[in-house]
This record gives structure tokens, sequence and C-alpha cells, in this order.
């Protein structure tokens, strides 16, 4: 399965100021998949080192951290001669061995090929104060996006259509088609293993049985006794994110639906660990109108909301059957309730966004205001203009709020994401409406500001 991660590692290896690469993100994202395979077929070889199953590889980098010194070991280590410019160097799961994640800043400009990837190496740098190499190049991997989800299922001809119709936002013929693939993608969501099992037998039961396992996993190392937060209560925190998106009246995290008297101080640690394992994205209120957008600064640190990193595994931990997602037509009676359909384009959107690192608030208005309306997203261009995206759940657009807000913020346009085709509108003061079906949501961005690593 081709993913748009190998763009990005093509620019790297053939840039002239290259300089060793850190592939962070979460389990199961497809990392270390992507990378071997990208190093198998753009060298000669492959020098791979997981510091997660050999833990004995730590005492190599005990004494010196040097690439003189370190490379003729790593050879005898690999039973391959590495060789400058031929060879892939590849540490696995670097965060485990701070002496290994300080050695790449002395491989910068050393003319070694050398890629690291971290499933946990936020949390690393948070918790343990890990000093972060400098002279490294940081990428973040995410979970597929429909547009690679669409490539899996050798739709390219979709997926090329549907990026040229949200750029011209001329109406799409094929667009209850793609809507029927995009609420599949809900349903399997972006993980590879999930995607690879739908792939074979088009069997959602598969997915699902990938999920668990995945689910499981990141439960695992919840509690694992060395990360030195309380299992207990980031499995909590974890398992109550769904449910806190399905309210109806504000999906702002509550402390409270964790456990009963639930308190930032005892639950914000597990989060902050949830967060830096890459499971979950947060988005942060603003009330700013005018840029540069800034969270909203409260003593408690209560106004966000949380999302969980991949829509298929929000679907997965709801229990939700999803015949009852897919069987779902306009003339029938509605099986699955508004604020469930609200959560789950939400934290599609949200995974959109995040897939394209996208720096995002959401907001709410001023007591001055007079009004109870949020915004979903804000979004801030490098022209300084604020973009307000609102996501609506079935075809109803009406959005009061949003017209005020694009007059007062002197936003030029803004998006509505919803089941709708593609089209445009205008606000009663002449403000541009881009009209985007959710499948669309990943190709917003377009000089966009991009949330820091």
């Amino acid at each position: 399965m081709y993913r748009k991660i190998v763009g990005f590692l093509e620019a790297w290896k053939d840039s002239e100021h290259r300089k060793p690469l850190i592939l962070q993100g979460a389990r199961q994202v497809g990392k270390t998949y992507s990378i071997l395979e990208f190093g198998r077929t753009h060298y000669e070889n492959v020098a791979y080192f997981n510091f997660e199953t050999n833990p004995k590889l730590n005492e190599t980098f005990a004494e010196n951290i040097s690439p003189d010194y370190l490379i003729p070991i790593l050879s005898h280590i690999a039973g391959q001669t590495i060789v400058k410019e031929k060879t892939l160097i590849v540490f696995d799961e670097v965060q485990l061995c701070e002496r290994a994640l300080n050695s790449l800043r002395f491989f910068s400009g050393s003319g070694w090929r050398i890629c690291a990837t971290g499933s946990q190496l936020g949390v690393a740098t948070r918790k343990r104060k890990l000093p972060f190499p400098s002279g490294v190049r940081q990428e973040i991997m995410h979970p597929m996006s429909f547009e690679e989800f669409l490539w899996a299922l050798d739709e390219e001809q979709m997926a090329d259509a549907i990026r040229t119709h949200a750029g011209t936002l001329e109406t799409y013929a094929a667009h209850q088609a793609a809507l029927s693939l995009f609420h599949r993608y809900q349903i399997v969501g972006g993980m590879p293993a999930a995607v690879k099992a739908y792939r074979k037998m088009l069997s959602i039961e598969d997915a699902r049985v990938e999920q668990r396992e995945i689910n499981e996993t990141y439960t695992a190392d919840m509690t694992d006794p060395e990360n030195g937060i309380s299992g207990v209560a980031a499995r909590k925190v974890w398992r109550s994110i769904p449910s806190q998106l399905l309210r109806s009246s504000t999906k702002k995290f509550k402390y409270s639906e964790v456990e009963r008297g639930g308190r930032r101080a005892k639950l914000i640690e597990p989060l902050d660990w949830l967060e830096g394992a890459g499971i979950i994205s947060v988005n942060n209120l603003t009330e700013g109108i005018e840029p540069p957008l800034v969270p909203f600064d409260d003593e408690d640190g209560s106004f966000f909301k949380v999302y969980l990193l991949d829509t298929g595994l929000m679907f997965y931990k709801l229990g939700i059957n999803p015949r009852l997602w897919l069987d779902l037509k306009e003339d029938s009676a509605i099986a699955l309730s508004s604020d469930f359909r609200g959560a789950l384009a939400e934290n599609s959107v949200m995974q959109a966004f995040s897939s394209n690192d996208l720096q995002t608030y959401y907001w709410m208005p001023p007591s001055s205001w007079k009004t109870t309306g949020e915004l979903d997203f804000l979004l801030q261009t490098d022209r300084m203009e604020i973009v307000p995206v609102e996501v609506k759940s079935a075809r109803n657009v009406r959005a009061r709020t949003l017209g005020s807000f694009m007059d007062k913020a002197r936003s030029p346009y803004a998006y509505i994401l919803s089941e709708n085709n593609f089209s445009r509108s205008e606000t009663d003061d002449g403000r541009e409406l881009r009209h985007l079906p959710l499948y669309a949501a990943g190709f917003i961005g377009a000089n966009c500001l991009k949330g820091s690593l």
C-alpha cells in the first residue's frame, strides 16, 4: 500500500542539506514498514536495529557515539558492511536508548544515511525530559488518510477526481459513490493493518479483529509501569473519549466524565501521555478572532476537545454495528443518533487536519456577543487570515454563527463540511462559503499554519 510518506522520504534522500531523520508517530501507523520498504527500493541495502526487541543494543552506545566509532560495530551487529551513501541505517524505537538518540546529531553532514523511528518519542521527551538532538529533521506519520485508503482499494481515479474538485468546487458526478466509500473508511479507519485486512476480502469483520488488537496494544502501553503514570487513569481517559464526543451540548473534555469526582490534577498526566504517544489529538479553545490565535488561558486548563487518532478505532470502541451505518439511506428512518453522526464527522475531520499537521482551535463567542453558537475549527493562514470550518454531520448546513464570525474576524472565506456535494455560496455580505463533502477535508490546509512537533 502506497503511503504519502514515500514522497517526503524521496525528497529527504535527494536533499543537498539532508539531516538525520526522526520519523515519529503512534504505534501501528506504518513507520517501520514504510522506512524499510523505502530503504529496500532506494538503497543497495538496509542496516536495521530495533531497540525494543534487542535492548542489548544500548551497550553499543555506552562508551562512544561518534559515527567513526559506531559504524564498524553496527556493521558487525548487522552482519553486513555499512557503506556510506549506499546503506540506509535504521534505528527503530530509538526513544528506548537516550545515547542512540543523541548520536543522531553527530551523523549530520557525515554522508551516512540514517533514519530513526519512535512510537513514543513524544512521551519520552516529555516524561523523561530527554534532550532532543539538534541538527536532525523530524516528521510525523499518521494513520492512512481517505486518499491513501482509496489508493489501497485501487480507486486512484476517484482520489484524483476528489483532489481536483476540492480545488474547483465543481459538482462531482460520483459524489454518492465517494460518500459510500468514505462511510466504509470511517468504519475501517486508517490503521494499515485494518486497511490491509479489509482490502484482502472486503471484510469489515476482519478489519475489526485488527482494531481490537491495536486497541489492546495501546492499552498495554498505558499500563506499562515504566511509563510512570497511572495505567488505570490512562485507560479511563482513553475509554471516555468516544462518549465525550457524543455529547450534544458541548464536546469539551470533562474530567468528571472520566471518573466520578475526576480532577485535572489526577488526570492531566495520563492525558498528556496519550497525546505524547500520538493516539489522541487535542483541539484547544480560543476566544480570539484576530491572528495570532492562542489557546484560551484558564486556571484549570480544561477548555479543550479530545479526539482519537483514528476514526476506525473510534467506531470500534463505540461498539456500534457497522451495518447500521452502511445501510443508512436518505429515505430510511434514522438508525443512528445525530449525536453519533456529529461525533464521527468531527473526529474524521480532526483526523484529516492532524494528517496535514495543521494547527487547529475551536471557538466559542465571549459573553459580550450574546450568542451561544460555537465553531468546530479555526485555521490560520500564513497570510494571517482566520479561516473558520463548520462541520455538519448530514445535509443540513445552516450555520448562523459562521456569518457573524466571518464579519467580525474579516475572514475572506470559510469551509462548510457536510455530506453535500462540492459547491460555493456567499454570506449576506458577500463573503465566500466553500462547501466540501466530508471526504474532502484532507484537501483543506494549503497555506495554513502547521502545528509544532
